[in-house]
């Protein structure tokens, strides 16, 4: 004989609603089957069902008092367990093996709301042969709702946009780079570029980014950083790639605001079509009044972006400075290697330093 507490088990853990409504019949049935007098009362008439109660002994009425009273209480946990939320998380997804799962707060990344969806990043485990990959990827989850998966592959960044969901697909084998997507709420999208991106940063309805291999642009490797309407309209070169002695950070890696892109210690101007004099900030405090960097030039510059120099201009797109040492800055240009002082005046190649 089951006990109370498998019996409610049971029901709660009904795998559908009709499942349950079995169970709870049966219990009901079993009760009436087991009293004929009330089974029979309760067929004919409920009026008959309460003058029966009424006119049975003090205790009987206590006992069955309380089997009524129990039984109420045990259906509306029953009812209860069913309908509050996960104790967890109330987002529920489908996995990779179509099991119903409740991600906890830890597991969700990066959530969103977009109207009546919320957008986030979920964590995936999936064998493809003999490799096993972990990876972020997108889902939108509207209440009462599974949670779908937007993203086909990989998601190593998304944002949100005058209600648009803009991110990057990336393979599984290389999460550094993707395609670059933008997805309405109601779950279409549509890729923007032909072009794989590193990433990027959106702000005033614009998105920026660097081409994944854009190898034949202006600056050091020609990675510049570009800027196109959301819908992907009007892209233009914002600024070009930088480098010098006292400029650290990653060109993949930065971030846009107000009009500036942000890297590790210092900022670019964004505001027009560059020309590689765009206007570039050190946001760290340096002995040096000077700062020496190239773009499609070879520069010098106050380290709050002022009083630019050109030292030599664009010959050749390719600029990198090796070193500077006793008021002569040392530098390619192209294959070729020169020296030039400091204040851009005798300039000559040489072959080695």
């Amino acid at each position: 004989m089951p006990s109370i507490k498998e019996i409610i088990d049971t029901i709660i853990n009904a795998k559908s609603w009709e499942g349950f409504a079995v169970i709870v019949i049966s219990i009901i049935g079993l009760v009436i089957f087991k009293y004929k007098s009330i089974k029979k009362s309760a067929i004919e008439n409920s009026r008959e069902l309460w003058n029966d109660y009424m006119g049975l002994k003090p205790w009987s009425k206590v006992v069955w008092g309380y089997i009524v009273v129990i039984l109420f209480l045990i259906l509306g946990y029953v009812f209860y367990q069913r309908i509050k939320p996960n104790p967890y998380q109330e987002i529920a997804l489908l996995n990779n093996q179509n099991e119903v799962v409740y991600p906890i707060g830890v597991d969700i990344f990066n959530e969103a709301q977009v109207g009546d969806y919320v957008f986030f990043r979920y964590k995936v485990k999936e064998k493809i042969g003999d490799d096993e990959f972990e990876y972020l990827a997108l889902y939108r989850w509207k209440k009462g709702e599974l949670a779908e998966r937007i993203s086909e592959r990989a998601c190593p960044h998304f944002e949100v946009a005058r209600n648009s969901i803009i991110y990057l697909d990336s393979t599984l084998g290389d999460l550094s780079h993707g395609q670059l997507y933008v997805a309405r709420p109601d779950g279409t999208r549509e890729r923007v570029i032909e072009e794989e991106l590193y990433d990027f940063s959106v702000e005033h309805d614009y998105i920026y980014y660097v081409y994944c291999y854009d190898t034949v642009g202006v600056g050091l490797e020609g990675h510049a950083l570009h800027r196109m309407d959301i819908n992907g309209d009007n892209i233009i070169t914002v600024a070009y790639e930088v480098s010098g002695p006292d400029l650290r950070g990653d060109k993949y890696s930065f971030r846009i605001e107000d009009g500036w892109a942000i890297y590790s210690n210092y900022k670019i101007k964004t505001d027009k079509q560059a020309d590689g004099l765009e206007k570039v900030v050190l946001l760290e405090s340096i002995k040096e009044e000077w700062i020496y960097y190239t773009s499609n030039k070879l520069i010098k510059a106050r380290p709050d972006g002022t009083e630019q120099v050109v030292l030599d201009d664009e010959d050749d797109f390719w600029y990198k400075i090796i070193k500077i040492e006793d008021g002569w800055i040392y530098y390619y240009k192209g294959e070729d290697m020169y020296k030039i002082d400091i204040n851009g005046n005798n300039k000559e190649m040489i072959e080695y330093y």
